[in-house]
């Protein structure tokens, strides 16, 4: 996965994102350092639209919703597939966490993205096998929950004005 443009995690906004991250975290206890960066990682790669949508190759269309991603797997095998998975639980774990009305508002079952999240993940687990990255996703998909947890408290931070003051004045 080759995303398009991507805020560094020097960038002010970069800063900021792990900050918050890590705070949202630090708040619901929970202490997992491998987990942690991946969320706050895929947070910066979220931030230019062009890597949360991606585009078919068959039909050029942007893959929006779940069943996008699972008409889109039909016929795909390995590393191709494994890209669709890892993108579709991402996006799910986004959209869960930080903007839960976006899919309200489309009439789209969050719950259906929780569950389509952690089969994403366990599914990109069992296609890593045994490499050291099947251990995170393994670890995504039994804390997929925590994670929402963490966005919508971390979506909160960056609402909060006084939280925003705070992040001016010490991180960025």
């Amino acid at each position: 996965m080759n995303p398009k443009n991507t805020v560094t995690e020097n960038h002010p906004l970069g800063r900021h994102l792990r900050m918050a991250t890590e705070s949202a975290f630090d708040v619901i206890r929970f202490r997992d350092g491998e987990i942690i960066e991946y969320v706050w990682r895929l947070l910066l790669r979220f931030a230019h639209v062009d890597n949360l949508f991606r585009c078919s190759p068959g039909t050029g269309e942007r893959l929006e919703r779940v069943l996008d991603f699972l008409v889109e797997a039909e016929g795909r095998r390995g590393a191709s597939l494994r890209e669709l998975k890892l993108q579709m639980g991402d996006v799910c774990l986004f959209f869960t966490g930080l903007y839960p009305e976006n899919l309200q508002r489309k009439k789209l079952n969050p719950e259906f993205y929780v569950s389509q999240g952690k089969a994403a993940y366990c599914h990109v687990a069992d296609i890593d096998g045994v490499r050291p990255s099947a251990r995170l996703f393994r670890k995504l998909t039994d804390e997929f929950d925590t994670c929402v947890s963490a966005l919508r408290l971390e979506r909160e931070f960056l609402f909060d004005s006084f939280y925003q003051y705070i992040g001016r004045q010490f991180s960025i």
